[in-house]
């Protein structure tokens, strides 16, 4: 398994999103390919039924993704070319938590928000496979004609799992475990297209009007007010709002809390650790009021193995979890960081900082 070192992508300004998809995966295209495989064969191991409907259920998930967010799938196309692979192949990589009747047990997120007189404050752990670790990645936007400039976290082969523009808008997301699932697009298509909009009025529209495949909560944050979204093919609840100027806060793991949500909640399938990580903010999120506080907040090991920064495996999982990297935003004062490992528990931890000047829309990266 091959450590890809935590890099940044600098996407090429006047690029079209399928040569950014291209210079992707002809750059990646080793770790990409290692990847795919692994996804693929987690996800089989699953549901081994699925393998003789991959092309079909892709291609349908890829169809609605190009409807609706057309332009970042014309990005997972590029990556396809790029990296040698089908279009199958990196659907599969991309969306393959939302694969029909698949269980993840173990995986799952934790997000965060703060809002207090001084700070807005927007973060979240990124929990997966462990494999996934190794892949992860940042992915530096330039301005296009349907979006602002925008930092990515993500994996490499996948258009985006959290992000932020320079218009100070921020998503973030958690993987929640519900029936119904029906053909639609791709998730992290639905991260890049949510960062087109330039408020939360916008986001929101974008967010909920998705045709989604299966269930996850969204959380969306701007300087004017924040929102928790549990959304599913059938169901979309609200689940927590921040006013503008309103303080307080709100988190989310990975079960669910929506009224309508929580009655196709597929119970068997709920992260091993939701409730532990859920009852541990309920406990300590309160204390939070800066930036230094939420990282040490979202990095905590308190009640390990059941805790935020999770290195979890109970010995019998399929999908042995942990917390493979984390981002969060302080969208008062524009501090952005990402990471990738633990500090505590990994000599290859890695971070980067990033300052947004709302004035001009720039990000420069100060610390890595």
């Amino acid at each position: 398994m091959k450590d890809s070192g935590f890099p940044i992508l600098k996407y090429e300004p006047n690029k079209s999103y399928l040569e950014w998809g291209i210079s992707h995966g002809e750059e990646y295209r080793e770790q990409i390919k290692d990847l795919f495989h692994i996804r693929k064969e987690l996800m089989l191991k699953r549901n081994p039924a699925l393998s003789n409907h991959l092309d079909p259920m892709a291609l349908a998930q890829y169809e609605e993704t190009l409807k609706y967010c057309g332009e970042s799938a014309r990005e997972i196309e590029g990556i396809a070319k790029g990296s040698n692979l089908s279009l199958t192949d990196i659907v599969i990589l991309n969306n393959y938590t939302d694969f029909r009747d698949i269980e993840l047990l173990e995986q799952g997120c934790s997000t965060v928000q703060v809002q207090n007189e001084k700070n807005i404050l927007s973060g979240q752990t990124w929990d997966m496979h462990s494999s996934a670790k190794n892949y992860l990645c940042v992915i530096e936007i330039p301005e296009t004609e349907y979006a602002s400039k925008s930092l990515i976290l993500t994996v490499t082969g996948c258009v985006g799992l959290m992000g932020i523009s320079a218009d100070s808008c921020l998503i973030g997301v958690n993987n929640i475990n519900t029936t119904k699932a029906e053909k639609g697009l791709i998730w992290p298509s639905l991260v890049r297209k949510v960062l087109e909009g330039k408020n939360l009025s916008q986001m929101r529209d974008i967010l909920v009007n998705a045709p989604v495949t299966s269930g996850h909560n969204y959380l969306i944050s701007s300087p004017n007010g924040a929102e928790q979204w549990e959304i599913t093919p059938t169901q979309k609840d609200l689940v927590h709002a921040h006013a503008d100027g309103e303080s307080g806060l709100s988190f989310h793991t990975n079960h669910c809390l929506g009224e309508n949500v929580a009655k196709i909640e597929s119970d068997k399938n709920v992260s091993a650790t939701s409730h532990a990580r859920y009852n541990i903010l309920a406990e300590k999120a309160h204390t939070v009021t800066n930036t230094l506080e939420l990282k040490k907040l979202l990095q905590s090991h308190d009640g390990y193995p059941l805790s935020i920064c999770s290195h979890y495996d109970n010995g019998q999982s399929k999908d042995p979890s942990q917390t493979c990297g984390g981002g969060m935003a302080n969208l008062s004062t524009g501090d952005i960081q990402f990471w990738r490992g633990c500090p505590e528990y990994d000599q290859n931890y890695k971070e980067y900082t990033y300052q947004l000047n709302s004035e001009d829309k720039s990000f420069t990266l100060l610390k890595s």
